[in-house]
């Protein structure tokens, strides 16, 4: 694990309460939800990766009631909270960048909800080959991503590793991969700079 995850992983070890109080909005992505979901299988299985304390969940437990839900988090405390909040369904630790922790079963599609910017850049071309391990050829997935630091004021207190990337350096990425880009847009952050843009995606 490399400096920068370390640091990533001890900050939301500590801040898991304080952050689960703060990030109460379940449905600031139902928009995108409602557009992915028409893709992928009725009853698909899908895996959020960088599931938090479970915050998608009710777009899951709502809309997509039928898909089979897997949670993977590299937060010990973001898991407990999100397994005391939802015991029926299944969550594990798991390192994106790191192939050997994520689960061997094939998923229909993935989530990736604020979570690919804190894999430091030199490990994108892993961490892109690790989802293709992880989904079925042909699935979709919904990414977003920040050109600015989210929290941008404070950023020099803030231990957390950012990968920051212009739009048009996002998309070249994601292109240069192989992937399709089915559509995109910008939804804003919790803060006046954090501004994000999101992807729904086919591997």
């Amino acid at each position: 694990m490399s400096k920068q995850i370390a640091a990533t992983k001890k900050y939301y070890n500590q801040k898991a309460v304080l952050w689960s109080n703060a990030k109460t909005n379940s449905f600031h992505h139902e928009k995108q939800f409602r557009e992915i979901v028409k893709l992928w299988p009725e009853k698909a299985r899908i895996i959020d990766i960088g599931c938090a304390n479970g915050i998608h969940v009710p777009l899951f437990l709502g809309i997509g009631r039928l898909l089979k839900y897997v949670g993977v988090d590299i937060s010990k405390t973001f898991l407990k909270i999100a397994a005391t909040r939802y015991p029926q369904l299944t969550f594990l630790e798991a390192d994106i960048s790191n192939s050997d922790s994520l689960p061997k079963k094939k998923f229909d599609g993935f989530w990736a909800g604020a979570i690919l910017m804190h894999i430091p850049f030199s490990e994108w071309d892993v961490m892109f080959q690790n989802i293709e391990k992880l989904c079925k050829p042909k699935s979709y997935g919904y990414i977003t991503l920040p050109t600015e630091h989210p929290s941008k004021d404070r950023a020099a207190d803030d231990p957390r590793h950012f990968t920051l990337l212009s739009s048009q350096e996002q998309v070249d990425f994601i292109k240069n991969k192989g992937w399709k880009i089915i559509k995109k847009g910008v939804t804003d952050g919790t803060t006046k700079n954090a501004i994000w843009q999101w992807y729904i995606v086919q591997i």
